[in-house]
């Protein structure tokens, strides 16, 4: 059966093209335990999920750029809330390009001058990926989830506990064995400071 929309939950793994006799092309949704079919291609798969949870691909893609920085093929994030972090194969753009949700990715091989990935409910893939490009993203994929798990768990600790963090700057000398600890002095910033 082929289905209108699709939503993203824990148990999606792969969104994959599929490329129908009309010239169209549609996405195969690779879940845990089902795979169904969507006639929208993953990029606007992708898109449709973004929008439904307040944010859009343009606005994934800048707030990706602005955590990591100007990298290429950069992960998203679809589900802040859950922290659901997806990663194209490709260029975004690319009609061939399959995303792969991180958290069932289970591990990742060198297979002649591709890279076959494993998912978490014993499916494989073999990608036209060189493995160092692929590790590259995945390691893209988890600096992005770990920033914004950081970031989530640190806009929990009340300000007044924030203030009486310990400060120390740790540093090695080449020439001495041992580690020195400097306490930084904490400088209170007020409205008028630049």
């Amino acid at each position: 059966m082929l289905e209108d929309v699709y939503i993203v939950n824990e148990n999606t793994m792969a969104f994959i093209p599929d490329f129908n006799g009309n010239g169209g092309i549609e996405t195969w949704i690779l879940e845990v335990g089902i795979l169904k079919k969507c006639h929208l291609n993953p990029l606007e798969l992708i898109d449709y999920n973004l929008r439904f949870f307040g944010s859009s691909l343009k606005g994934a893609n800048e707030g990706t750029r602005h955590i990591l920085g100007e990298v290429q093929m950069f992960p998203i994030i679809i589900n802040l809330k859950r922290l659901l972090v997806w990663l194209p194969t490709t260029s975004q753009k690319n009609k061939d390009c399959i995303w792969i949700a991180l958290d069932h990715i289970k591990d990742y091989s060198k297979k002649y001058h591709n890279t076959e990935i494993l998912f978490t409910n014993g499916s494989s893939i073999l990608l036209p990926i060189s493995f160092r490009s692929f590790e590259k993203r995945i390691h893209r994929a988890y600096e992005l989830k770990f920033k914004l798990e950081y970031h989530a768990n640190y806009l929990r600790i009340p300000t007044n506990i924030k203030d009486t963090f310990l400060q120390c700057e740790i540093v090695k000398d080449d020439d001495d064995m041992n580690y020195k600890i400097y306490r930084k002095e904490k400088r209170i910033k007020n409205h008028f400071d630049n």
